[in-house]
């Protein structure tokens, strides 16, 4: 699709509702447009159409106005669509008539308006929360007494989402090794489309993001997996954003390794954040420890990440590390000295013929004369960088005490250090409330 232009003009409302399992993208309560209009790449778009002298198509809807390339129409329908119908149904309801509203998000799951049909049946539940088949509709389940979502229901089950399948815990040790050894499932151009569709979340003009929430809810679990995996790595950190709050929303284990590489390298500080909380989201009672895994690290800003990233988690189990973090200086396995002399040579001519000449090329070798010794570090000065007031907040948040300094720190520690819980050598697999963006 060429690009789409918004009108100087269009106001920039839309509420964004995290989450692809129920999408609310405030369409009914939108003034009244009446067409619709279908690109070629997917998005279906409701509004008001104007069509320009220049073959372009102005579409007024309720969060923006947006002007379409004439080749990146795939159809214009005119008349009304699925959620101006939808609006007036409603508007032809008794305010708690929760009947009439199941009747009508039937037909329109029927009518293939799959997302308005969830947005109705939000209203059911809102206005009868025991409701069982609007329950049911949107993909709940009845587990002793309470309502669940599949997820949920699957994973107090024991079982775990990887690569879009529910596995034992057991078996995703086995297909992650497998997935390591070969190519995604998802073809590259569905990934592709993922990523186009993350850009117009991010990037795109307001009238346009309800559409790409849409196709994005509509999507299949492996090309979304496929997608957001790749997005991480986009040029523009708001795309990386939405790329790690679908991948923390849509919960697959696949994507724990590469949201924690951003949580601790990504340069953007809000990408860090989102990618943290999405890993965080997929559940595991481990999550923190590749985290303090890299508290050990000889880099000082992938040190800072990883404290920030273990404030956020707010596992107080990392709070030990910080402090061996602050103690230690860094970590390293060996330490030596070496007293070297460099001497280079020519080892031997490299003869080429070049337009009848002869051409010796110098085989140029190094030669390295000295000793290498071990040593034994006997004392070491502490020297105070500026990490340290990151790993102190970091370690203060975690014990929930107004620390500020590094030696406050090592005396909370020294008094309370053994009070404080450790990592099961057993991880749970409890899922973890997904913190609001």
């Amino acid at each position: 699709m060429r690009p789409v232009h918004p009108s100087p003009a269009a106001p920039a409302r839309f509420a964004a509702c995290g989450g692809a399992a129920l999408l609310l993208v405030g369409a009914l309560a939108a003034p009244a447009p009446a067409d619709v209009v279908v690109t070629r790449d997917g998005l279906t778009l409701e509004g008001e159409v104007t069509r320009r002298p220049d073959g372009r198509l102005e579409v007024r809807t309720g969060e923006g106005t947006v002007l379409i390339e004439g080749e990146s129409v795939a159809a214009h329908r005119p008349g009304p669509g699925p959620r101006a119908r939808a609006r007036a149904a409603l508007a032809d309801l008794a305010a708690d008539d929760v009947a009439g509203r199941y009747r009508l998000a039937v037909t329109l799951e029927a009518e293939g308006a799959h997302d308005v049909a969830r947005e109705v049946l939000a209203e059911v539940l809102r206005l009868e929360p025991e409701h069982a088949a609007a329950r049911r509709a949107l993909g709940f389940e009845k587990v002793e007494g309470r309502w669940l979502t599949r997820a949920q229901a699957r994973r107090a089950q024991g079982l775990v989402l990887y690569g879009g399948t529910w596995m034992l815990p057991a078996e995703v040790e086995a297909a992650s090794r497998a997935a390591a050894a070969s190519a995604p499932e998802a073809p590259a151009r569905d990934a592709a489309r993922v990523v186009e569709l993350l850009r117009t979340l991010a990037l795109g003009a307001p009238a346009l993001r309800p559409a790409a929430r849409v196709a994005l809810a509509e999507a299949p679990a492996a090309m979304l997996l496929a997608g957001g995996l790749k997005a991480l790595y986009d040029r523009a950190p708001e795309v990386r954003i939405e790329a790690a709050r679908l991948l923390g929303d849509l919960g697959d284990e696949g994507a724990l390794r590469a949201l924690v590489f951003s949580g601790v390298r990504d340069v953007d500080s809000r990408v860090r954040r989102e990618a943290v909380l999405a890993a965080q989201a997929l559940g595991h009672d481990d999550t923190a420890v590749p985290f303090v895994r890299a508290l050990g690290s000889e880099n000082l800003q992938l040190v800072a990440h990883a404290a920030e990233a273990l404030e956020r988690l707010g596992d107080e189990r990392a709070a030990g590390y910080i402090v061996r973090r602050l103690e230690s200086h860094g970590s390293s396995t060996r330490n030596y000295v070496s007293f070297l002399n460099q001497i280079s040579y020519v080892r031997d001519y490299d003869v080429e013929i070049a337009q009848a000449s002869n051409i010796a090329n110098p085989d140029v070798a190094t030669l390295l004369e000295g000793v290498v010794l071990d040593v034994r570090v006997l004392d070491a000065a502490y020297t105070r960088t500026w990490v340290e007031p990151i790993l102190v907040k970091a370690y203060a948040h975690l014990v929930g005490e107004p620390l500020e300094t590094r030696e406050q720190v090592r005396a909370h520690f020294l008094a309370h250090g053994r009070a404080l819980p450790e990592f099961p050598r057993e991880p749970r697999r409890e899922r973890a409330p997904r913190r609001p963006h």
